[in-house]
């Protein structure tokens, strides 16, 4: 069952003489320092167990597994200028847009979690029954950003798949290769499918794969869209050859130092939301597993299992005006009973400058929010 947790204990970051419209960079980077020693979210509490639960020692308990070197490495290829970045390792059968949607995110910050699914689904139609499904070969570990001049957003994904073969079902999708700046970049040629007629606009709507590919390295692979002006390498290059930000680099610390974030999401700059009456300045997502009460035993990496979510938005208007309407909002269109009640159970608090909603999703809850859950 869903839960409405109080919000944890979180060093304030800022003090009595900022402003009601502090700097945005400042805000979110306090946020990101606060995150890294927060203290663990409030569990619900155990049901009274029927039989006495078998005795286990502490030493027989592993903790569960943080994000490893290698799921980590597509952090360094984060834009140090980039205002919106995303890191994710959900599990492939949630649907990362729908759940920002039930955490309220303006619609710059959604546009980070559609763009993992709209690769895979553009490459399950560009290469088709010649290779597996994308999400089988492409690890759930990835980055997204959307850069500051880029017309669409950036990913870095690994690669599960040995580069040959996933070269060759490129070629099979009349994708073309040619070396820019010493990296390996795929673009759609004149085989390529074409979309059909009449579907929906997207980066760019003549082609199924409106998206350039580029090898990073063997097992490491970027996409972006193929209207980016010029060659589209330059976030890339500059995550390269750059030092990293203050924001990406505690970012890869709050990764390094938390075993069970499932995503990490900031956005600053002033942006439309469509619940409140004015801008938001910051929009920032965590997700983490939610590891069962009693400790008992471990979950394996993305195995079904709850989620615990905090959304932290700041307003440009009345922060108490904004979190009385967060509090009122419900499903956009058409919503199942069920949809509506997870949108009603997340707690929205005022908390100085900034509004946070917090909301604890046990595994059933997260039917709606699946890939066809029918929401």
């Amino acid at each position: 069952m869903s839960q409405r947790p109080s919000a944890p204990p979180v060093p304030h970051v800022l003090s009595l003489a900022v402003s009601q419209r502090p700097c945005a960079r400042a805000l979110v980077l306090g946020l990101l320092l606060a995150a890294c020693g927060r203290s663990e979210p409030e569990r619900p509490a155990a049901e009274p167990a029927t039989e006495p639960a078998p005795q286990t020692s502490a030493a027989a308990v592993e903790p569960p597994a943080p994000a490893t070197p290698d799921e980590r490495r597509v952090l360094a290829w984060l834009d140090p200028d980039s205002p919106a970045v995303a890191y994710m390792r959900l599990p492939a059968d949630l649907e990362p847009e729908a759940l920002g949607e039930l955490f309220a995110l303006p619609p710059r910050a959604l546009a980070l979690l559609r763009a993992p699914l709209s690769l895979e689904s553009g490459l399950a139609a560009l290469i088709g029954p010649a290779a597996p499904p994308p999400e089988q070969w492409l690890a759930r570990d990835l980055v997204v950003m959307q850069p500051v001049l880029a017309r669409g957003p950036y990913l870095v994904r690994r690669l599960l798949a040995p580069r040959a073969d996933v070269e060759a079902w490129l070629r099979t999708g009349g994708m073309e290769v040619e070396t820019v700046e010493g990296l390996a970049v795929w673009t759609p040629g004149p085989t390529a499918p074409e979309a059909p007629a009449g579907s929906a606009p997207g980066l760019a709507p003549d082609l199924v794969f409106p998206w350039r590919l580029v090898f990073l390295a063997d097992d490491l692979i970027g996409a972006f869209s193929l209207t980016e002006i010029g060659n589209g390498l330059s976030p890339l290059t500059a995550a390269r050859d750059l030092p990293p930000s203050e924001l990406t680099r505690t970012i890869g610390e709050v990764v390094a130092a938390d075993p069970a974030l499932l995503l990490e999401l900031y956005v600053q700059g002033a942006m439309l939301h469509f619940d409140l009456s004015d801008d938001v300045g910051v929009a920032k997502l965590s997700l983490r597993r939610l590891v069962e009460a009693d400790g008992s035993r471990s979950l394996p990496r993305h195995a079904a299992a709850g989620i615990d979510g905090e959304v932290i938005l700041q307003p440009l208007g009345d922060v108490a005006e904004a979190a009385a309407a967060l509090e009122a909002r419900v499903p956009a269109g058409a919503a199942t009973d069920v949809l509506r009640d997870l949108y009603k159970a997340v707690a929205y608090t005022q908390d100085g400058p900034i509004v946070r909603g917090r909301l604890q999703l046990a595994a059933d809850d997260l039917a709606p929010l699946r890939r066809g859950g029918g929401g």
